[in-house]
């Protein structure tokens, strides 16, 4: 699996305008400036991926979910007491409408599976569907009373009863995040080493959770005589575990990082901590927490929560022989949910109209537009740029990408030429038709997908990996163009 980092939307074409149909990669390698044009504007045969599905039974993306409704429980529990307490309300209900939506979303997949969250299929084992029925239960009245508050229509009634509750619920979590660990591990997917080490990983999430629920209660006086010593334990539970995870704890079956990538995001977590852990000091002194004091906490938490997850991602994808396990749970999205857009009466109009535009367009002419659009781009925007961002197709993508809360990062059109006919967000470039998304997608015809290699995005501070296939007008049946989706793979493991 290669790693590197995207910094903006679709990669800068950094090489000379004559490089058409030319590996950049290769030619780099090579020390090669220029090479000849070959004319790739004209289909070329290309061999299609292959993902084998044998190898995945979605047995990491469980136990990273399961694992994640403790954090959830803890997460929901400190906005709960922030809402509660006129701390950051309007953020605390945001978050509080988030988190419940996401529990419920996990525990539905855990039992009916879910190709969108990396399982595949429904849960069998009648022991472990038992443990999740149990856990839904014990979660439906903390849920009732987190969307009454979510919705500011809560009372203190409804914090009462999650600050009562989340504990019992916490320690279930705890049951379900245990049984599934045992019953997912095995040689070919997932090492019990493997789910040794994503669970305290994923418990970091909830570690930085229960910081901040303890500052707000120590903040609003709804702690107990013990809150106190929580915070203490907690801080120094949190540390003690970025040193294992970072140096590797054999007496507690947390190896050293498997390679350069997580060892990396571990200390860039641990350094993020190291830099305001600081938030702490005086109520661990024993004063009593400002309101800003808690924000800054609750802002810390979701930065570290972040961190540990980018962290997560990695471990998820370095089992040795499994590179690419996150392909299978990608594939299923976009050929389960992203093919839906592709079939938009206006989206195929849009598509057919630049064809027919462009079908004189000369490789000079192309490269100078794909040279105006970086320009455009390196100048903060221009007439070609606007055209297409303020296209209706352009707009109505937006809306589909933000429909899917974070699933989908960016999305953008390219015709029988690789040129860009709509998207989402502003792209670096307004050729693709050098790259894999359109060469591997319409060069080889209806169907067609290419999933790049995963990539970190400076611009969203998450893991992605593009999903491109080919588009096929319905009324003909004939290839007219492909599409690329920025996938945060972290939403599908």
């Amino acid at each position: 699996m290669k790693m590197t980092n995207r910094t903006s939307s679709s990669r800068s074409k950094n090489l000379p305008p004559k490089m058409i149909g030319v590996s950049k990669t290769v030619c780099l390698a090579l020390g090669i400036a220029a090479l000849p044009p070959v004319g790739v504007l004209t289909a070329q045969t290309v061999a299609a991926q292959s993902i084998d599905e044998s190898l995945y039974n979605g047995g990491k993306a469980r136990v990273n979910r399961s694992a994640s409704l403790r954090s959830l429980t803890e997460a929901v529990a400190s906005a709960s007491c922030r809402a509660n307490g006129g701390i950051g309300t309007e953020e605390a209900q945001r978050q509080l409408a988030s988190w419940s939506a996401e529990f419920d979303t996990i525990i539905d997949g855990l039992v009916n599976g879910s190709p969108a969250l990396g399982m595949p299929t429904p849960e069998t084992r009648a022991k472990t569907l038992k443990v999740l029925n149990d856990t839904a239960m014990m979660w439906q009245p903390l849920e009732i009373a987190a969307n009454k508050m979510s919705a500011a229509s809560g009372s203190s009634a409804d914090a009462t009863t999650i600050s009562s509750s989340y504990r019992d619920l916490f320690e279930q979590t705890e049951l379900l995040a245990a049984a599934i660990s045992g019953q997912y591990s095995d040689p070919q997917q997932l090492l019990q080493s493997d789910a040794t080490v994503l669970n305290f990983a994923v418990r970091q999430r909830a570690l930085a959770y229960r910081m901040t629920r303890a500052m707000c209660e120590l903040a609003t006086g709804t702690g107990t005589a013990e809150t106190q010593q929580e915070l203490q334990t907690t801080v120094d539970l949190f540390q003690q575990t970025l040193f294992a995870l970072r140096d590797g704890f054999p007496a507690a079956g947390i190896n050293p990082p498997p390679n350069d990538a997580v060892r990396a995001s571990i200390e860039a977590t641990f350094a993020l901590w190291q830099e305001q852990r600081g938030i702490f000091d005086a109520a661990l002194a024993g004063q009593s927490p400002s309101a800003e004091n808690v924000v800054a906490s609750a802002t810390l938490s979701e930065a570290l929560s972040v961190a540990m997850n980018n962290t997560i991602t990695l471990y998820l994808i370095a089992t040795p022989g499994q590179d690419d396990v996150y392909r299978v749970p990608l594939e299923a999205y976009a050929r389960g949910e992203l093919t839906n857009w592709l079939s938009d009466p206006a989206l195929i109009a849009a598509i057919n109209a630049q064809n027919a535009a462009h079908a004189d367009l000369t490789e000079e002419a192309v490269i100078a537009l794909d040279q105006q659009w970086r320009a455009e781009a390196g100048n903060g925007g221009g007439p070609l740029i606007e055209s297409l961002l303020t296209a209706p197709v352009s707009t109505w993508l937006l809306d589909q990408q933000v429909a899917t809360a974070g699933f989908v990062t960016e999305v953008f059109i390219m015709d029988n030429k690789g040129l860009n006919v709509a998207q989402s967000v502003e792209t670096s470039d307004y050729w693709q038709g050098d790259e894999a998304k359109w060469q591997e997608t319409y060069s080889v015809g209806p169907n067609a997908l290419h999933i790049s290699e995963v990539e970190f995005d400076d611009s969203t501070g998450f893991y992605q990996s593009q999903a491109s296939l080919s588009i096929t007008d319905p009324a003909t049946g004939e290839v007219i163009g492909a599409v690329t989706f920025g996938i945060n793979v972290q939403n599908l493991m």
